[in-house]
């Protein structure tokens, strides 16, 4: 094997709230996170020298500014080998939109480049080596449905929730996650409780959302609250900010319900993705679980 191609999914947060400042600069968080059905393709392939980086997104960097190759380069040193590795990303998941995208293209290539090296690591040291990279790397290796903890690394992993379908709504634009958590203001956090969706109905999961982080970036940009409100008159069970945003998710019960949404937003000039949640890990045949 000299290839490997993987689908790369999205993520959204059920939960997320922001429990305070560490003394190393990082929030403490405690997240639910789970894996949706939109995919970016990364094609991982091994090369004679060298670590190439090309993607049909030109706002994508191509060298070490890109995630995906501080990915493989992490795996080429450790291996010890002298190939190289050529990346190709298909981008389909809106970049810097709260939905995991690059992280989730960083798993990829650790999962890929582990296989083509042989060098036969564990879920659990992939997922060391995916904090080195960014917190929501180690989700896509335990996902597709996981409790995060400490700066979001410290990942238990739940049993999926019944099936349901989501509609992102993305307008178009970019956050920058690192500009939400400066000006977060912990007196207008409401900490909800993460630790109690695991077992819930979709209802009841609906009615549960929470995200500490979307009074900062809704203040900013007051479209965030118009989103939730269409995805809630188009029959939404709940909505909310994934992430630092600005995509919003609105739940649904069923295909026809999302995709008839989706109908009835289409003329906002929004971005609009459905997608169904993850039951199993996409990576499941190329990770083998630590004994």
């Amino acid at each position: 094997m000299n290839e490997l191609v993987l689908r790369t999914p999205a993520k959204i947060n059920l939960c997320l709230s922001v429990l305070g400042k560490r003394p190393d600069g990082y929030h403490e968080v405690e997240m639910v996170m789970q894996a949706v059905g939109l995919y970016d393709k990364v094609k991982v392939k091994l090369a004679e020298s060298g670590i190439m980086v090309s993607c049909d997104d030109a706002a994508i960097p191509a060298g070490p500014g890109n995630i995906a190759y501080r990915a493989a380069r992490e795996m080429l040193d450790l291996s010890g080998s002298p190939s190289g590795m050529a990346i190709e990303i298909k981008k389909n998941i809106p970049v810097a939109a709260g939905l995991g995208g690059g992280s989730s293209d960083a798993a990829a290539v650790l999962v890929a480049c582990n296989r083509l090296l042989g060098t036969d690591l564990k879920r659990e040291q992939l997922a060391e080596i995916g904090t080195r990279l960014g917190m929501d790397v180690p989700f896509f290796l335990f996902g597709p449905t996981a409790l995060a903890k400490g700066r979001g690394e410290l990942l238990t992993a739940l049993p999926p929730p019944p099936k349901f379908w989501v509609l992102l709504v993305n307008p178009g634009f970019e956050t920058s996650t690192a500009w939400v958590y400066k000006n977060l203001n912990f007196g207008l956090t409401k900490k909800g409780d993460c630790t109690n969706i695991a077992g819930l109905k979709v209802s009841q999961i609906a009615r549960s959302l929470h995200n500490d982080l979307e009074a900062v970036t809704a203040a900013a940009h007051p479209v965030i609250g118009e989103m939730e409100r269409s995805l809630l008159d188009a029959g939404a069970l709940g909505a909310c900010m994934s992430g630092s945003g600005p995509t919003v998710f609105g739940m649904f019960d069923a295909e026809a319900a999302c995709r008839a949404a989706a109908q009835a937003l289409h003329t906002k000039g929004w971005r609009l993705y459905a997608a169904e949640t993850l039951t199993g890990s996409p990576y499941k045949e190329h990770l083998e679980p630590a004994p």
